[in-house]
């Protein structure tokens, strides 16, 4: 029966024992005993190196386990990168921003299937000057998009892989998806625009009161002035063309004043006062003050209110207010349309509850794509227009428990639409002054 080698000198050994004379025997026995020293002191240092083997093994998976773990738990993004550009490495953060497996992106050149379409040129220059070397100590800006198409802004450094020789090896790259911080900063930005804005009205309106309050005061003179001439001049049997003259003098500066104190009323701060209104003496007013801007530009108004329109609950200066707005962005929207065709349209309905106004014009109309924004805040299609026009006049309806949209004109132009309340029976606010 074959033995095993570690086993045949012993075995050998104690056959010998057997055969040979007593000093033999002695002899074969201590190396027996040597032979088994040396083999157990083998199996010791074995067993010493498959325990620290083992050790050394159970180490380096904790170490992995801590690493990976450490990994995964970040929200830094991580990605590597060879000095030809190839990835090499991507940690599980960087995978959920781009919203790529790591199967995918490993091994994967230029561009990047996390790169945006329009941007290609400007990340790939930046690709390559990382590449090159080009150090950017506090970081660069790009934005890529996720798999699902959205795009997001990143923050990136790049720093050089070395190996254990000292060799460069490539490009380890860290990414900070900045999106949020971006948009609480436009949203800041916006908010402080907003508020010097506002600033802004505010002093135009302090202004404007102040105008109306004091060129009050020389249209009253004017207009008192040439009534007193007017009478004189009829009581003597002056020229009549004169007393046309003196005539047309005083409407004018009567109408001026008319206007001076709308102006005043419209600018003055005060609480707004929720009364029966007749929408057509509101409209007619807001119409009045565009009147000139409209022969200027050669726009032709059309007004539909009925007379018998039931009144509306609501504040005549608010309510002017939004007409006035709405009216003056129609005539605004047509300035590309050719003189003749400017036409804006203002009418009136009665409803079961409420009263609808609309204001149309001949203009192009909204863009589909800019319906939906429309009423946002500081959104405009004027280079120097603010974009709280209709905010504000939405703002304005709904506090008057009605609602404002737009529809694309049923031929060609833009429509605004709008309803009101109606008001419980009662005589008009002007009528009550009276």
């Amino acid at each position: 029966m074959p033995l095993d080698p570690p086993g045949q000198g012993i075995t050998l050994l104690v056959a010998l024992y057997r055969a040979g004379p007593w000093e033999a025997q002695a002899g074969i026995l201590a190396a027996i005993s040597v032979l088994a020293l040396v083999a157990g002191a083998s199996l010791l240092t074995a067993r010493r190196q498959v325990r620290r083997r083992v050790k050394a093994e159970q180490a380096l998976r904790t170490e992995y386990a801590f690493r990976q773990a450490m990994e995964d738990s970040l929200t830094v993004g991580m990605r590597a990168r060879d000095l030809s550009g190839r990835v090499t490495y991507v940690n599980s953060a960087f995978c959920q921003m781009v919203g790529f497996e790591a199967e995918t992106l490993i091994g994967q050149d230029p561009p990047m299937p996390y790169w945006v379409p329009e941007d290609y040129e400007r990340t790939q220059a930046v690709h390559d000057a990382v590449l090159a070397g080009t150090p950017y100590p506090s970081g660069f800006e790009l934005r890529f998009q996720r798999r699902t198409g959205e795009r997001f802004d990143a923050l990136i450094y790049e720093a050089p892989l070395i190996d254990a020789d000292g060799k460069h090896t490539g490009w380890m790259g860290s990414f900070v998806d900045i999106t949020a911080r971006k948009r609480a900063e436009e949203s800041q930005r916006q908010q402080q625009e907003m508020l010097q804005q506002n600033a802004r009205l505010i002093t135009m309106g302090e202004m404007a009161s102040t105008l109306a309050h004091e060129l009050n005061q020389p249209l009253s003179a004017i207009t008192s002035y040439a009534t007193g001439s007017l009478n004189r001049l009829q009581a003597s049997g002056g020229d009549a063309e004169l007393e046309r003259a003196l005539t047309k003098l005083t409407v004018q500066a009567r109408r001026a004043g008319t206007i001076i104190r709308r102006i005043h009323d419209f600018v003055r701060k005060r609480e707004p006062q929720l009364t029966a209104c007749a929408l057509p003496e509101i409209a007619q007013d807001a119409l009045g003050f565009l009147a000139a801007e409209a022969r200027k530009l050669g726009v032709a108004i059309h007004a539909d209110l009925p007379d018998d329109l039931p009144l509306v609950r609501a504040d005549r200066i608010l309510i002017e207010q939004v007409i006035l707005n709405l009216a003056r962005n129609a005539l605004e929207a047509m300035a590309a349309v050719p003189r003749g065709q400017r036409s804006l349209w203002l009418s009136a309905e009665a409803l079961e509850d409420r009263v609808e106004v609309r204001v149309r014009d001949s203009g192009p109309g909204v863009a589909a794509a800019q319906q939906e924004t429309l009423f946002s805040a500081f959104f405009t299609t004027k280079p120097d227009g603010m974009g709280m026009g209709l905010n504000i006049c939405r703002s304005l309806i709904e506090f008057h428990q009605g609602r404002l949209w737009y529809e694309p004109a049923p031929d060609r132009g833009g429509l605004f639409i709008f309803t009101l309340p109606r008001a419980p029976t009662e005589t008009p606010d002007r009528e009550k002054a009276a």
